[in-house]
């Protein structure tokens, strides 16, 4: 399949939804707890639209999978391990989803591709990810594709717990 990804913009809104509930319930049959409360809201994606955070990659004009990029997270400021690298300097990838129709063939690759680019072209030197204990496809990915496991994170948001991982681009 050929991808492009663009910033997301207010048009993309329902599509994006689409995605995320997609996932969620992909989640949920594969025992995975993350996301099952609402997360992300209307009102988080229309917030990461508005602010410039949320990417959507394209696939024949159709949504594949969304996913969000910021420059720095609180989140990532204490880990249980340690990061591979120190500082600022890295390019956090979160709420990676993928549409039910693009799943199996290489959004999610794509996803960790256009992160690395928009990454390179920040200056950044690394990409951060984290995920839930019992998100084994998102886990393997990350592994396939470089990461290095570096620890746990607590999110401020809700104070649970995720796996974090790390990749030097």
């Amino acid at each position: 399949m050929n991808y492009e990804y663009r910033k997301a913009d207010g048009s993309a809104l329902n599509g994006i939804m689409e995605v995320y509930r997609d996932a969620q319930r992909f989640m949920e049959s594969n025992g995975n707890p993350q996301w099952q409360k609402g997360f992300p809201s209307e009102d988080d994606v229309r917030g990461g639209i508005f602010g410039g955070l949320i990417y959507v990659v394209l696939s024949g004009g159709e949504i594949a999978a969304v996913f969000s990029a910021v420059d720095y997270d609180r989140d990532y400021d204490e880990i249980s391990g340690k990061w591979l690298t120190e500082g600022n300097n890295y390019l956090a990838v979160h709420r990676v989803a993928v549409s039910d129709k693009f799943r199996g063939h290489g959004a999610a690759k794509f996803v960790i591709n256009a992160a690395a680019e928009i990454a390179s072209s920040r200056g950044k030197t690394s990409l951060r990810f984290d995920t839930h204990e019992k998100n084994i496809p998102m886990r393997t990915l990350l592994k396939t594709q470089g990461f290095t496991e570096c620890g746990t994170i607590q999110l401020f948001r809700d104070e649970t717990s995720r796996i974090a991982f790390e990749k030097i681009i």
